[in-house]
């Protein structure tokens, strides 16, 4: 079939082939794919008086009226750009500041204004996605519908989806991960059903989800807690960082059907996965690549990436910065091996970012944020192992001041995301090392430091 690669050929493709169907739906609403286009266009007038291919920013809840408003934004020719709505307002202003939106929504409750609107931008946009960055300002990635599209359709081939299954939205609509779902489900005729704040087995039977998409630690949570999954449970897709081995062998003895994959924002989230026959073995490594996208490892180890679902650049001072070589390849930091049954396995990073439940962190952003405390001169932070979350970073400290560990989490909840707040605040060491120390020696000193407060 040809693929609806833009937001009319979508509304015709779903109406034509699926119009009765539920399509969208949360705890105590639903809507079928002509319900959801009939509203989409009632709202898509409030943009239209907009400029084309001017960027409206939305802090993001997981809401079907935020799914409304993406659509509508779409169909009147404007950019998404999905915003995390747990923002302080500092840093709410500072990100609007870099991206300069034509218009935000948000709460009536919480408007802020003041920031310089933007140059529009190139026709091909369709959505600016924030990920992190080790300067604190977030990359803009500037993707396509089409991108979602070919990601969906190469999904659809390794986990399949029908017009009789509904594919749970947990993972935020301001990530790709929940971005993602959405075109899934329209692709499939499908429904996507938004997660409630607190899930249970009661609301995965009453609706009858067959995929989830989970990032290791709410599906350890989902364990640990044991919430039942129904037996109509078809695929549980698991990505966002390394999963544990010990999580795996746990989904297996369970017989959860768990799916490893590999993905990234400048991909429109999967790149690789593992399929449903999939053994322990296999399971420990990303995947093999899925249709649209393609693969490679650079002399230096580096994943490099390209393909129909690859990103159109980085939004970045009102110009679009493409980093690619001549023949369109991305070269990623992380470091991998494919091996010779064609699985990758993402054995590492070439910076300091770690993943922590799902959630990329870059150390240099805290460190930044702790030494423009009063007081603290020296700052650094390390990522040390945590069974819940895979990694959360621990933050060594020199200064003239002594805080304690509550006030510091109080001056950093301004500037930094509560993942991005330290669990543990160390002195700076003195005697434990005489050379000039890395950032494995720090960590043996944090275990040893830490295992003495227990």
């Amino acid at each position: 079939m040809d693929l609806p690669l833009n937001v009319y050929a979508l509304q015709d493709f779903t109406l034509q082939n699926f119009a009765k169907r539920k399509c969208l739906s949360d705890k105590s609403s639903s809507l079928t794919f002509e319900e959801l286009w009939n509203l989409v266009d009632i709202k898509s007038k409030d943009f239209r008086h907009k400029s084309p291919k001017a960027p409206i920013a939305i802090f993001a809840e997981n809401s079907i009226s935020t799914l409304i408003n993406f659509f509508a934004i779409w169909k009147a020719g404007g950019v998404v750009v999905p915003l995390n709505p747990k923002l302080s307002s500092s840093q709410k202003y500072k990100l609007l500041e870099q991206i300069r939106p034509e218009r935000v929504i948000q709460s009536k409750e919480n408007q802020i204004s003041g920031y310089e609107k933007s140059d529009f931008l190139p026709d091909e946009v369709d959505l600016l996605i924030a990920t992190s960055g080790s300067t604190g300002l977030p990359k803009l990635v500037a993707l396509t519908i089409a991108n979602f599209i070919w990601s969906a359709h190469g999904s659809s081939e390794n986990i399949a989806v029908d017009p009789n299954d509904t594919w749970l939205i947990s993972l935020p609509l301001f990530h790709v991960g929940g971005m993602s779902i959405i075109f899934r489900t329209m692709l499939a005729g499908a429904n996507a059903i938004i997660s409630p704040k607190i899930l249970d087995g009661d609301f995965i039977d009453q609706h009858r989800i067959t995929h989830f998409s989970l990032v290791a630690t709410l599906l350890d949570r989902f364990i640990q807690t044991e919430v039942s999954l129904n037996k109509e449970t078809k695929a549980i897709l698991v990505g966002g960082s390394k999963i544990p081995q010990a999580l795996i062998q746990k989904s297996i003895d369970l017989n959860l059907p768990i799916h490893t994959s590999y993905g990234c924002s400048e991909m429109a989230s999967q790149v690789c996965t593992t399929s449903k026959e999939a053994t322990i073995d296999e399971l420990m490594t990303a995947g093999k690549v899925l249709a649209g996208r393609q693969v490679k490892i650079n002399q230096n180890g580096r994943i490099q990436l390209n393909g129909k679902t690859r990103f159109l650049g980085y939004w970045q001072n009102q110009k679009l910065l493409r980093p690619f070589d001549h023949n369109g390849w991305f070269t990623t930091n992380d470091l991998g091996v494919i091996d010779k049954n064609g699985f990758l396995k993402v054995i590492g990073r070439t910076d300091r970012m770690f993943i922590s439940g799902g959630e990329n962190i870059h150390p240099e952003q805290i460190e930044q944020a702790l030494i423009n405390v009063e007081g603290i001169m020296k700052a650094l932070v390390i990522d040390m192992p945590s069974e819940t979350y895979g990694s959360r970073p621990v933050a060594f400290l020199q200064g003239q001041k002594n805080y304690s560990d509550p006030e510091l989490r109080e001056l950093l909840s301004e500037n930094l995301m509560p993942f991005q707040i330290p669990d543990v605040f160390l002195d700076w060491p003195s005697q434990e090392f005489s050379l000039k120390p890395n950032l494995d020696q720090f960590r043996r000193i944090a275990q040893k430091r830490i295992s003495l407060r227990n």
